[in-house]
């Protein structure tokens, strides 16, 4: 699987901010819930896409099985920390520190790994990949392959 370039990701993460504040703007509690539940669940919406990743070509894959996608249960995982940031943003004067600082981390993970894993990726064992990358071949595909030729080869007069 290729993984996804930082870049595309950072777009990918700007659409999904650009939704979270806007639903930040709904009234009081339920702004707070829509924001928390959709950090928490982005990855598992749209065969393991968030509305960024669906509009740049992204998917979250597991590190186990490349080729099959993450679910609510790993999205949930992979995304706690992005959660934990944005509730340390509501924290008064302190916020405006602790929430970049977190999120710094979290790129600055990414960047130091050779598969753009950040700490959450880490914790879920998932890892972005490009939505269209072609599912690799398993050694149980791989083997079936020159053995179907050869039946092939045989059957032709």
């Amino acid at each position: 699987m290729q993984k996804a370039e930082l870049t595309t990701r950072a777009v990918a993460g700007f659409i999904d901010l650009l939704l979270v504040i806007g639903m930040s703007r709904l009234p009081d509690v339920m702004g707070f819930l829509a924001v928390t539940g959709y950090i928490l669940v982005r990855d598992g919406l749209f065969d393991a896409q968030s509305v960024g990743k669906k509009v740049v070509g992204l998917r979250v894959a597991l590190t186990d099985d490349p080729g099959k996608a993450g679910s609510f249960r790993e999205s949930i995982i992979r995304n706690v920390p992005l959660a934990v940031a944005y509730l340390l943003f509501l924290v008064p004067y302190a916020g405006w520190l602790l929430g970049p600082l977190a999120l710094g981390v979290e790129f600055l993970t990414a960047m130091g790994d050779e598969r753009g894993m950040r700490i959450g990726d880490l914790l879920a064992r998932t890892f972005t990949v490009q939505a269209d990358a072609a599912v690799p071949v398993t050694e149980a595909a791989a083997s079936e392959v020159p053995e179907a030729g050869a039946r092939r080869n045989a059957a032709s007069p």
